[in-house]
């Protein structure tokens, strides 16, 4: 019986230090890793600043007196900030469209002029500036665009200038109304879109 006993106390012994050796084991172990891979995207985007101020008003722009009664009168060019404008992408054009200063609603009668044309400019995205040249002839005149060769932010001026009529005649009485789009993007984009 003593035997037997003994054979107790050592399988005892054994099933108390057989967790100590797997813990032993363990620690002496090398440290395990495992990579975990992150995958993420930028899209390209352009952000065009808000016009400010959103719209022109340029009041009376005819003479009211003197020799030029009732003809355009000198109107001094006007300017349009478009703070905060950017595109995080190389190639992106600017491109600005614009209806000649027309008088709304009615017809214009013979010897008078119903329409102003007019240039805009915005020179500080590419090498060139965008710009545009209406013209009484035409609804909606296209102009030459500017692209940028690196991505870039900027506060943009448009400039609205040069307002002549096609003739010296006197202005047609009314409402004049144009619209001048600025659009910004890839260049490719701008062709399609017949900007």
């Amino acid at each position: 019986m003593i035997l037997h006993r003994t054979c107790l106390v050592g399988l005892a012994a054994t099933a108390l230090l057989a967790p100590l050796a797997g813990a032993t084991g363990a620690w002496a172990q090398d440290p395990v890793r495992g990579t975990v891979g992150l995958d993420a995207q930028v899209a390209q985007v352009c952000v065009l600043g808000a016009p400010s101020p959103g719209a022109l008003a340029l009041g009376q722009i005819s003479e009211s007196s003197g020799a030029r009664v009732g003809r355009l009168a000198t109107i001094a060019n006007q300017s349009i900030q478009l703070p905060g404008t950017f595109c995080n992408y190389a190639g992106a054009a600017l491109a600005i469209s614009a209806s000649p200063l027309a008088v709304t609603g009615t017809t214009t009668q013979a010897g008078f002029v119903g329409s102003v044309d007019y240039t805009c400019t915005i020179s500080a995205w590419g090498a060139t500036s965008a710009t545009v040249r209406t013209s009484a002839g035409s609804t909606s005149g296209q102009g030459a665009p500017s692209t940028s060769s690196a991505p870039k932010e900027t506060d943009l001026t448009l400039v609205v200038s040069d307002f002549a009529t096609a003739s010296d005649s006197q202005l047609q009485p009314g409402s004049y109304l144009a619209l001048v789009t600025i659009t910004l993007g890839p260049d490719a984009g701008l062709a399609a879109s017949g900007s």
